[in-house]
């Protein structure tokens, strides 16, 4: 018996959006000292600290909520404005919205929380050493972002950070 390309694709089902609710749960679950805001319908999200390494300082960082593109902040300490992988409004630059790392079907807790620590952790070596050593993607023709990242410095380097 065949079954017809219209039966089979209309069987296959949309992944859905994931709600604020479930954003919530997952945020109380993996992150509960991060606290929910809600001071209108365009101005929710969480506040929370991070520490990316043992020898960080305590990160208090604004996640404002959005379906597709979450802006992350860093309250206190203050980022340095001439930081890279940052957005012109000075919310962090996570990820490449082109490839479609984040979409409306992805827990806020399990990729923006966790890019944020990494951000900072990458932050902390820009400072240190003046080279942004996480990926990054390109910005413009001639860029070389993108470039596979040596991670064998940046292992050297985190062993003298963390200690390991």
């Amino acid at each position: 018996m065949l079954i017809s390309r219209k039966k089979v694709e209309k069987n296959k089902q949309k992944p859905k959006k994931v709600t604020l609710g479930v954003q919530q749960y997952h945020m109380k679950l993996k992150f509960p000292s991060f606290k929910f805001y809600k001071k209108d319908c365009s101005n929710i999200g969480w506040i929370g600290q991070l520490k990316p390494t043992v020898n960080s300082p305590l990160y208090t960082v604004k996640i404002k909520y959005s379906d597709y593109h979450p802006k992350v902040y860093v309250l206190e300490p203050k980022i340095l404005d001439n930081a890279p992988h940052r957005y012109e409004d000075g919310s962090l630059c996570l990820y490449y919205p082109k490839d479609m790392s984040y979409e409306e079907t992805s827990i806020i807790a399990d990729t923006i929380v966790p890019w944020t620590a990494e951000w900072l952790f990458y932050y902390e070596a820009w400072l240190k050493e003046g080279v942004w050593w996480g990926p990054e993607a390109p910005h413009h023709p001639n860029s070389k972002a993108g470039q596979r990242v040596n991670r064998n410095y940046l292992k050297e380097w985190s062993r003298k950070v963390i200690g390991n």
